[in-house]
């Protein structure tokens, strides 16, 4: 996938603010439980004081936050989107087709995955455990992929376009009509998945050069 170095270099939080993913990992895991959490309970999850918290959820711009001002969503969410991920029984929702690939590595669960093809509007689905994919219904499932924005919000330069498809024809038809996207790719969910994985390897090699 020769698209994939670019999205990795522009995906991954080099230029992110200091543990950035100490806090990713963090909210992922206590959004993972299915509730919304306050600044107050991730700073102490994070063992961070208040400010540090603050100052990494103003350059995250795309958090979702509830009326009471805690965090509902970031890649993950408690807000319905198309993109529905079951994990212990419980219904939660990611941003886009990549994110659900990604997420349960970081969070240490096993999702089943349902969503849409972006094109016909066909149900597809499949099982995300952090280390494969298993029961991809239907079996040549796409996901299209774009170059991201830099220095741009990330869910709108690059979730946005990210979706799945029932097969790599029916994704590649749907890209001939968006040419206007940068870097637009059709790969299958398994070449997707590695790209996830890659993500992953990323970001928790960031954790662990930052750990004394």
């Amino acid at each position: 996938m020769k698209l994939a170095p670019y999205i990795l270099e522009r995906l991954t939080p080099t230029n992110r603010p200091k543990g950035f993913a100490e806090f990713l990992v963090a909210l992922l895991g206590e959004l993972a439980k299915g509730r919304p959490i306050s600044r107050t309970t991730l700073a102490r999850t994070l063992g961070w004081p208040a400010e540090q918290v603050a100052a990494v959820l103003e350059q995250a711009t795309s958090t979702e936050y509830d009326n009471d001002g805690n965090i509902i969503g970031y890649v993950l969410t408690l807000r319905e989107t198309s993109h529905v991920l079951e994990i212990d029984n419980r219904r939660l929702y990611a941003w886009c087709a990549l994110d659900t690939l990604m997420l349960p590595a970081l969070i240490g669960r096993t999702a089943r995955v349902s969503s849409h093809c972006a094109a016909t509007g066909a149900p597809v689905s499949l099982t995300v455990s952090p280390s494969e994919i298993q029961a991809v219904e239907p079996a040549g499932m796409a996901v299209s992929l774009v170059l991201p924005q830099e220095a741009a919000d990330v869910r709108q330069s690059f979730c946005c376009h990210v979706h799945f498809f029932a097969s790599v024809p029916t994704a590649e038809d749907w890209a001939s009509k968006h040419q206007g996207l940068e870097g637009l790719a059709i790969v299958s969910v398994h070449e997707a998945f590695g790209l996830g994985q890659e993500f992953n390897r990323h970001l928790l090699q960031t954790m662990s050069s930052r750990t004394p």
